[in-house]
């Protein structure tokens, strides 16, 4: 019985459902459904042969929704005798974090839904149409079909990692947002202060007069001397005296092409501007305050990471503490996964494959049918990695000579991380390389404050040793 399960052809989650569904008896099984939502959920409850007991019904996302929904539950398992609650969720936003909770609490066996699995579901039972009560009987049928899966939701510091890595995530969202309205009024008020196109050389080419436009020193003028007259009025021994005054560090030629293109400005008169000067102001205060908000944020991310045993991928070179919360973060807790090609699975990077006959297999693009938060991080890992991993860049540029586009190739060396990060957290291994340039003590002490650095080698570094010895 044991070998027939485990070769399921769903897989591990096609074994455990298959396992149940022998335990239980079909015949004893209430199929609930729920479509969650911010303010009102809707449910339906029918038997495993799809036979409705209860139509849909709505009921507030709140405990005297949950009250109602264990209500119809209880009538029906009275009514008919079932011995087992199975209850499917469909993935919306959070929405459904507190239902599963609450769920498992009263004992049911909850399967968590993608979105892709009940809209795959809908096309080949319903039509292309989309409404709550078709998106019930979808998840309905991936239930009846064993699609979804039992995984327990986040919880101890993985839980509190996802939090605080997808806060993060939508302050540099922020961050970026502010960025390009700041760039907006600098076009109002000197538009050459970002850049001008120059004849040079027989080519035109961009000139700026800062390599980094949001650096000390144009921070600096953007809210004191940014109109053209302003820079002007300066002159160049202004400017430099400004630049010591306020260790700004202006370079002799920044100061330069600043006054050249503020003598040829086509920028508006300053009293023309105030609006707009006011209004950049308030996004430079704007951008100074999630500045140290994701600056707070990742010293908690640190703080609490460096006592995770994903904290053992930060000896991997190119891997940050940041990108490697959030990767360990989305993976979860790894105890649950027979291998790593479960967590590619579940970060929907796994590629379909098509073949028939005696045709080779080909592979087309990845399936998306996992969470797309995890995707979004294997893209991004994948992409640090082929830059700042000198092994890994070997392998992107492989991939490159092999005719795969960069994003394939990113994607690849996402999963390629995938499985590295699984086999070095489950046997709490350091990541080893030949390459002569790489060292552990570098790649730790430029990634943690001093005490956290310390906690990393007593935790991973010593009881490595120790096992060796």
């Amino acid at each position: 019985m044991v070998s027939s399960l485990l070769n399921h052809i769903q897989g591990k989650n096609g074994s455990r459902w298959a396992d149940f569904l022998r335990k239980v008896g079909a015949e004893n099984l209430l199929i609930v459904a729920v479509d969650a939502a911010k303010y009102t959920h809707k449910g339906m409850i029918c038997t495993f042969y799809g036979e409705i007991l209860v139509r849909p019904f709505e009921f507030d996302a709140s405990m005297s929704g949950f009250q109602k929904l264990k209500h119809h539950i209880k009538n029906e398992m009275d009514q008919h005798n079932f011995k087992k609650v199975v209850m499917g969720v469909e993935t919306t936003g959070h929405y459904y974090e507190d239902l599963v909770h609450h769920s498992k609490d009263e004992g049911y066996q909850v399967r968590i839904l993608n979105a892709a699995t009940t809209a795959n579901e809908r096309k080949s039972i319903l039509n292309g149409s989309k409404t709550d009560n078709l998106d019930l009987m979808a998840i309905v049928q991936s239930i009846i079909y064993g699609r979804g899966t039992s995984s327990e939701l986040a919880t101890g510091k993985v839980h509190d990692l996802q939090k605080l890595t997808r806060a993060r995530r939508e302050l540099v969202k922020g961050e970026t947002a502010v960025k390009n309205l700041i760039r907006v009024y600098l076009d109002y008020i000197f538009r050459e202060f970002q850049g001008k196109s120059v004849w040079k050389d027989g080519k035109h080419r961009n000139v700026k007069p800062f390599s980094q436009l949001f650096g000390k020193a144009p921070r600096y003028i953007m809210r004191h001397c940014l109109h053209p007259s302003d820079i002007l009025s300066l002159g160049a021994e202004g400017l430099r005296e400004l630049s010591i005054r306020e260790n700004l560090k202006m370079r002799d030629q920044s100061i330069e092409t600043l006054l050249a293109f503020a003598k040829y400005s086509i920028s508006k008169p300053k009293d023309d501007l105030q609006v707009e000067h006011y209004l950049l102001k308030q996004q430079l205060d704007q951008l100074e305050l999630l500045e140290r908000q994701i600056k707070n944020l990742e010293r908690q991310i640190e703080d609490l990471f460096v006592q995770t045993e994903g904290a053992v991928t930060l000896s991997v070179s190119g891997i940050g503490v940041v990108t490697g919360a959030e990767l360990y973060a989305e993976m979860g807790d790894i105890s649950d996964f027979d291998h790593a090609g479960q967590l590619i699975k579940m970060a929907g990077t796994n590629p379909i494959v098509k073949q028939s006959g005696d045709r080779s297999p080909s592979y087309y693009a990845v399936s998306k049918q996992g969470r797309r938060t995890f995707r979004n991080i294997v893209y991004q890992v994948g992409r640090t990695l082929a830059r700042n991993n000198p092994d890994m860049k070997q392998k992107y540029l492989a991939l490159l000579e092999r005719g795969k586009y960069p994003r394939q190739a990113y994607i690849a060396i996402g999963n390629r991380m995938i499985r590295l990060a699984y086999s070095m957290i489950k046997h709490q291994t350091l990541y080893r390389t030949s390459h002569e340039d790489y060292t552990l003590q570098d790649q730790i002490s430029k990634k943690l404050h001093r005490k956290n650095a310390s906690l990393f080698y007593e935790k991973f570094v010593l009881s490595n040793e120790e096992l060796s010895a």
